[in-house]
């Protein structure tokens, strides 16, 4: 059985998030965070934005050390999603407030997955690291929120300026909008997303075995 990919697990992660009872109102994919010191690999936007880091098999599970300080600057919850074979590694090294889910690959070629330790709220937060996710264009149209001096301002200050003016819980909620607002703008439906891609061929799958 071929190792199973960064890529083949994100396709189906997408899937999980969508088919879930409340599932997100968007889902994102390489989000850049800390002035583009990381990328998240999938962002799911509830009321706030929760996280997924993936490591296939092949992967470096180490990475998380460095990774997981920008990650826990910028999003309120954080779950790794991994292999086994990554296992007993992650439950070390991973924050205690990151969940892990764990992704195995079955028969027919589709991805299941088991949460081996649940999420919780991330103490580390910061909501003007999180606004910097934002273009500046973004920041300055913030909703709820005007000062004369924001043209004169960088997007460090402006970001600062939020945060120090606006409720967190309304942070997370605007900043997943504005995310899921540009995500939408670059999207064509000419071109159906791997994700779409992979679902169909889950149902063929099933309709197969059903």
């Amino acid at each position: 059985m071929q190792k199973l990919t960064d890529k083949e697990i994100r396709q189906a992660l997408l899937v999980h998030l969508g088919r879930r009872a409340k599932p997100p109102r968007a889902t994102l994919e390489e989000v850049h965070v800390c002035n583009g010191n990381a990328i998240a690999d999938v962002v799911a936007v509830y009321k706030t934005m929760h996280c997924y880091e993936i490591k296939g098999e092949t992967d470096s599970i180490n990475r998380i050390v460095r990774q997981s300080q920008y990650y826990d600057q910028a999003f309120p919850l954080i779950t790794l999603v991994t292999t086994v074979n990554h296992l007993k590694r992650a439950e070390v090294i991973v924050p205690k407030h990151w969940g892990i889910m764990l992704a195995n690959s079955t028969r027919n070629n589709s991805v299941t997955f088991k949460h081996v330790r649940g999420v919780t709220r991330n103490p580390s937060y910061l909501p003007e690291i999180a606004l910097l996710s934002l273009w500046r264009s973004e920041l300055i149209k913030f909703p709820n929120f005007s000062s004369p001096l924001l043209e004169k301002m960088n997007r460090q200050r402006i970001a600062e300026l939020i945060a120090s003016s606006v409720p967190t819980s309304a942070i997370n909620e605007i900043v997943g909008q504005a995310l899921t607002a540009r995500s939408s703008k670059n999207s064509t439906l000419d071109n159906p997303s791997p994700c779409i891609q992979y679902e169909r061929r889950l149902l063929a799958s099933e309709s197969l075995k059903g």
